[in-house]
């Protein structure tokens, strides 16, 4: 076989690449593209667990269920299949749709996180997309209006936030502890 382009990638190209390479490379396929993931920092990793602890107290009184990376999720966009492994992951009332997202930036994945998965999120109607920049300590949040993330605001880690998924308000702090 010989070399692949490294764009237009389907579906089966991903499950291909994907069965083939060793279980510890973790790889997302984003409208056709191919993009190889590095591994986390120690404090990107705290503020996934921190944000994963917060979601599965406040889950327990709502239907819903949370995940964190690594856990494929599959994303059909204008008929083009996408897998992506956010940071983590809340499902409620549907455990196919994601209610919300977030994203802890990393220099390797910010601009990729601001630009083509905020475009997928959107195109697939996911209601909460939160990016989280583990420098400065503040979270950019999106909520779906008429089929369009709209920019909310920038919360610091001082500021209450209100989650429409739970129907809750938290302090950002807790993100960052």
């Amino acid at each position: 076989m010989g070399a692949r382009e490294l764009k237009n990638y389907t579906y089966e190209d991903y499950l291909e690449i994907d069965g083939s390479t060793p279980d510890d490379e973790r790889y997302e396929l984003i409208f056709g593209e191919i993009y190889m993931m590095s591994g986390a920092s120690r404090e990107h990793q705290d503020i996934v667990l921190n944000i994963a602890f917060l979601f599965k107290g406040l889950q327990k009184k709502k239907n819903c269920s949370s995940v964190i990376a690594p856990f494929d999720i599959k994303l059909e966009c204008d008929g083009v299949v996408n897998v992506v492994q956010p940071d983590v992951i809340l499902f409620c009332e549907d455990s196919e749709l994601p209610c919300c997202v977030c994203e802890v930036l990393s220099p390797s994945t910010a601009k990729k996180d601001k630009t083509l998965k905020k475009e997928l999120y959107e195109c697939f109607g996911i209601k909460n997309y939160f990016i989280i920049d583990p420098i400065n300590k503040y979270v950019d949040k999106f909520v779906l209006q008429n089929g369009t993330l709209v920019y909310d605001k920038c919360y610091a880690q001082e500021d209450e936030m209100f989650i429409e998924c739970l129907d809750e308000t938290i302090n950002v702090e807790e993100f960052f502890v």
